[in-house]
């Protein structure tokens, strides 16, 4: 029952109505109408089981079911056949003497029923008056028939038995809702319900049911991006979710079922009714929407150009794309442009492969370039937009490259995204050794970190493994190499590209890049540069040397080195940005390294590797776990090779088990991640939290004396601090005041010895060691406003053991813990609280998860997204964006999204978004 009841959530205003129904005296009908899919007959069914418990005896037909001997509606255009076979089935419940005689006259006129018959006869209508008045002599009776809309003539059937005084409920497709026989059941109905989609909230609870296994958090969200209005279409959530199952998409990991490759588009399934519907137009609808799919829209002007290129009479596409829109298969955007209804059904029309989107595009390129000039140019953005999808099979000549060229120069500030394909349309026709290639590979890098569109840099790095490049572009094609990698973690096919990634970046780092990313040289023994000599000098980089020392400085570790590049920049110090970069480097968040560096030049990428680990650190810091090992989980189902963004992503994964009881999945993340020399502290850091999580402190900080001045020797230093603060929290807990004022001298030495500003550490060790709440506090409120959420919630369990009023602390170290779902620091929470004799910290509601959806919505908005991309990004409705942007409005007073994203790097909104 409970499983029934799940099937129906959200549909408690229709049972309302049914149920009102089912009280009234005298027959009723009432006609439940929807789209395919939409939950018509889970709805009856709930209705069936509903009305047999307040004591009516139920006939459910199903109108739409041909019988044993498969002959079509056809033949049967009013449905008695299946009425005939039901109540066959069912004659024991009824147990009238007078019922067998009426079925058996219905039953003879069945077979002579047909339109060919003489249509509908008074005889049949005293037939069933008789059979149905049978029926109800002996109580309350409701025929329940589904999909009428699958019989011509479903009226007379259902207003006969109405006539009779049963409680009569059909079920009908929207879509047929023109159908003759169907609109004479609409206008005889004493009632029309209509069955919309679902609300947000309970399809996502439909679909976290659905598998069975544990579902991966990121599903709903990728489901309701792909879906768009047809993700509150019950039956179209569950039939992708078991396409997807079927074809391999969705796996089980480790407890979860996740979805493998999240960028790849989810599609519609091939039996899906909207695809069912477009086959059934035939010819040209079919080609038709796929053609719209890969133009991404078209408007009516765009008609006759399409059926040409189609090879089709325009006539004839004007009719299918009217009855496209019929359909709903296709909608008018804002801007008039006819589109897939939603990205799913957009997959599904496009089909596999770039082949054949390339060879329209490349169609569309020819016809267009054919036409006399008008008013100055040829569409010129359109055309722009085609040769850039056209691929290599467009011929541009000389004048047309230089004017695509102008044209992404001239589009640069405004529409980088399209001005960066434009751009790599240009290089794809430009010889390696020309002189445009060079100013145009750096235009192309400029724009692809700006918009982060990384996979427009590997067709130049094809071309200069199979022809080389001039020296001047050496530089430009070596960066190319070096954020393909970063960002999609492949190791290139091509062993000249493999030779540059072994290389050192700007020339200072201690190894290679591809040894520091990949843990191991690309091409033993090889050279780069065999094309061509490198030499960086005199040649516009992409990012500025200073630049590029901050950076070189950040992710190799170099706290010292890269304090000295931040004020070599002209930048303050000490900065909450520096010690954001700190904190990015010390995890290795490339992504955030180089959102800090380059500012609104970087776009902090969506997907691939920095992406995916992107959201690791983000949503541990933010506290919230469950995302934070969804993205952990993805970047393991990932096709990319193992990096070291990969490895930290364990480390942080074994961490956050630790802290749910989870030892098992805590000592296995922590195995699987390489010991690289890079992530020496971030591993010394979760084994002391392991140690510490599973109960033993002592060992925990035993480790940490041991290892600290190891690693304060050898290097790098980032996240040394985090780690020693870490343990001083640990042994401050279990009163070592001796270990607590040896870790605290670590600090302090290594401050001396990096020249860095530990203020955060020193504040936080100081106050744990001489047990001074105001210091504590002051660490706190840093730590918390960089958003750092579980060093929050560590530092208020540590000071709630000896702060004269440890309520606040625990009140706020409980609501993180909850909102972690971390069931090892609840505990302690609640040890501390009876060790301290105070009342139990209660719940604060759910305060603290819109919080933290805040703190990240003003990010993106910093980082340049729109508000559809946040609501991508965030896995949420553009809407709800909206909401929370009003909210923070009206709480800060702010008027703008810059406002916000302004106050929020000047750190004027950690009050307000807490």
């Amino acid at each position: 029952m409970a499983r029934t009841r799940a099937a129906v959530r959200g549909r408690e205003r229709e049972l309302a109505v049914l149920r009102a129904a089912s009280a009234a005296d005298g027959g009723r009908l009432i006609v439940l109408r929807g789209p395919a899919g939409i939950g018509r007959t889970a709805l009856l069914d709930e209705t069936e089981r509903m009305l047999r418990a307040d004591g009516f005896r139920v006939l459910p037909v199903r109108l739409g079911d041909a019988g044993p001997d498969g002959r079509g509606h056809g033949h049967d255009a009013f449905a008695l056949a299946p009425l005939v076979r039901t109540v066959r089935d069912r004659f024991e419940q009824f147990q009238e003497s007078g019922l067998a005689v009426s079925l058996s006259t219905v039953a003879r006129l069945s077979d002579t029923a047909g339109r060919d018959a003489g249509g509908w006869t008074p005889s049949m209508v005293t037939a069933l008056d008789n059979l149905f008045e049978s029926m109800g002599r002996q109580g309350r009776t409701a025929i329940l028939a589904d999909d009428a809309q699958a019989v011509p003539e479903p009226a007379p059937l259902l207003t006969a038995a109405r006539r009779s005084g049963c409680l009569v409920l059909a079920t009908c497709e929207e879509s047929a809702e023109r159908e003759p026989g169907l609109a004479e059941l609409l206008a005889a109905a004493d009632e029309v319900v209509t069955l919309g989609p679902l609300p947000d909230d309970i399809a996502e609870s439909l679909v976290r049911r659905a598998p069975g296994t544990r579902l991966d958090e990121a599903v709903p969200g990728l489901l309701r991006s792909a879906l768009g209005p047809l993700f509150g279409n019950p039956g179209t959530v569950l039939g992708t979710l078991a396409d997807l199952r079927s074809r391999g998409r969705l796996t089980a990991f480790r407890g979860r079922l996740c979805l493998r490759a999240p960028a790849e588009p989810i599609e519609l399934p091939p039996e899906h009714h909207l695809l069912r519907r477009v086959a059934s137009l035939g010819d040209p609808a079919g080609r038709l929407l796929s053609s719209v799919a890969v133009w991404h829209g078209v408007g009516v002007d765009d008609l006759p150009l399409l059926a040409e290129v189609l090879d089709a009479d325009l006539t004839d596409c004007g009719r299918a794309l009217d009855q496209l829109i019929d359909a709903e298969v296709l909608v008018a955007d804002p801007a008039g442009r006819l589109r897939c209804r939603c990205p799913a059904l957009a997959a599904a029309a496009r089909g596999p492969g770039t082949h054949g989107a390339a060879a329209l595009h490349a169609s569309i390129v020819e016809r267009l370039l054919a036409r006399p000039r008008q008013h100055g140019g040829t569409y010129p953005l359109e055309l722009a937009d085609h040769i850039a999808h056209g691929g290599t099979s467009v011929t541009l000549d000389a004048d047309r490259i230089t004017w695509l060229l102008g044209l992404a120069a001239a589009a640069e500030r405004e529409q980088p995204e399209r001005a960066a394909l434009w751009c790599a349309a240009v290089l794809r026709r430009l010889p390696p050794s020309g002189p445009q290639h060079a100013p145009a590979l750096t235009r192309l890098l400029n724009l692809v970190v700006r918009t982060g569109q990384y996979e427009l840099l590997r067709e130049p790095l094809v071309q200069y493994a199979e022809h080389g490049c001039a020296p001047s572009s050496l530089p430009e094609i070596r960066h190319a190499a070096v954020l393909v990698a970063l960002h999609s973690g492949e190791v290139p096919a091509e062993a000249a590209v493999r030779a540059l990634l072994d290389q050192q970046v700007t020339g200072r780092e201690p190894v290679g890049f591809a040894q520091w990313w990949f843990g191991r040289r690309l091409t033993p023994g090889e050279a780069a540069g065999e094309r061509g000599p490198a030499d960086p000098a005199g040649t516009e980089e992409p990012v500025s040397a200073a630049r590029m020392d901050l950076l070189s400085s950040a992710l190799s570790g170099d706290l010292g080195g890269c304090e000295r590049a931040w004020r070599g920049s002209g930048r303050a110090a000490p900065s909450p940005r520096l010690d954001q970069l700190h904190c990015a480097a010390s995890v290795v968040d490339v992504a955030g390294v180089m959102r800090l560096v380059l500012g609104a030049r970087y776009r902090v990428p969506a997907t691939g590797v920095l992406g995916g680990y992107r959201r690791v650190v983000h949503d541990y810091g933010g506290a919230d776990w469950a995302q934070a090992m969804s993205a952990v989980r993805e970047l393991e189902l990932s096709a990319s090779a193992d990096t070291l963004a990969h490895h930290a992503a364990r480390l942080l994964a074994a961490d956050m088990c630790a802290a749910r009881g989870e030892f098992r999945q805590a000592a296995q993340w922590l195995h699987d991640a390489a010991p690289a020399p890079g992530l020496a502290v971030l591993r010394a850091w979760a084994r002391i939290g392991l140690y510490s999580r599973g109960g033993d402190d002592a060992r925990a900080v035993r480790l940490a004396r041991r290892l600290s001045p190891r690693l304060r020797r050898a290097g790098p230093h980032a996240g040394l601090f985090s780690l020693l603060t870490r343990a001083v929290r640990i042994a401050a807990s279990t009163d070592d005041e001796e270990g607590a004022a040896e870790l605290l001298e670590e600090i302090e030495l290594l401050r001396r010895e990096t020249g860095t500003d530990a203020t955060e550490s020193l504040l936080l060790a100081r106050g744990l060691v001489h047990r001074d709440v105001q210091q504590v506090r002051s660490a706190v409120d840093l730590a918390r406003g960089r958003g750092d959420l579980p060093a929050v919630l560590d530092s208020c369990l540590a000071v709630a053991r000896f702060a004269e009023d440890p309520r606040p602390w625990l009140r706020e170290a409980h609501g993180l813990a909850k909102q972690c779902d971390a069931s090892v620091l609840l505990e302690q929470v609640r040890a501390v609280t009876r060790e301290r004799g105070v009342p139990a910290p209660r719940a604060r509601g759910r305060r603290d998860a819109p919080a933290v959806t805040e703190r990240r919505i003003v990010e993106l908005i910093g980082e340049g997204l729109t508000n559809r991309q946040i609501a991508l990004r965030l896995r949420i409705s553009e809407k709800t964006v909206e909401n929370y942007l009003t909210r923070l409005f009206a709480r800060t007073g702010y008027r703008s999204r810059v406002e916000l994203a302004a106050a929020s790097l000047g750190g004027r909104l950690a009050r307000e978004v807490t």
